[in-house]
Parts: C-alpha cells; sequence; structure tokens
C-alpha cells in the first residue's frame, strides 16, 4: 500500500467517526456538546488528509 492509498483509507475512517459521533449526538442530547467538539476534530482531521491526499496527486 502506498502513501496515497493510506492516506485515503484513513480519510474513511474519519468519515466513519463523524457518522458515528453524529449518530451519538442524536441519540444522546444532553452530550451535544462534547460530540459536537469531536465531530469538528474530525473535520480537522479530515481536512488534513484531503490536503495531503490532494499534495501528492496533484503531479
Amino acid at each position: 500500500m502506498g502513501p496515497v492509498e493510506a492516506l485515503k483509507l484513513a480519510l474513511g475512517e474519519e468519515n466513519k467517526a463523524i457518522a458515528l459521533y453524529e449518530q451519538f449526538n442524536r441519540e444522546h442530547p444532553q452530550l451535544n456538546d462534547i460530540f459536537l467538539f469531536l465531530i469538528n476534530e474530525e473535520h480537522k482531521h479530515r481536512n488534513l488528509l484531503e490536503k495531503k491526499i490532494s499534495e501528492l496527486t496533484k503531479y
């Protein structure tokens, strides 16, 4: 597995985490602040991965 494939795999895991935290947020609205924080962190991770994939595939 090359670096781009590894990053794409990680990107998929970030997307799964976002979906999971969104589900938990709907199921446990009393913990909204925590889950929104976690969702935001995962979005940051996803953006970093997307940027790196873009950098590695632009050539």
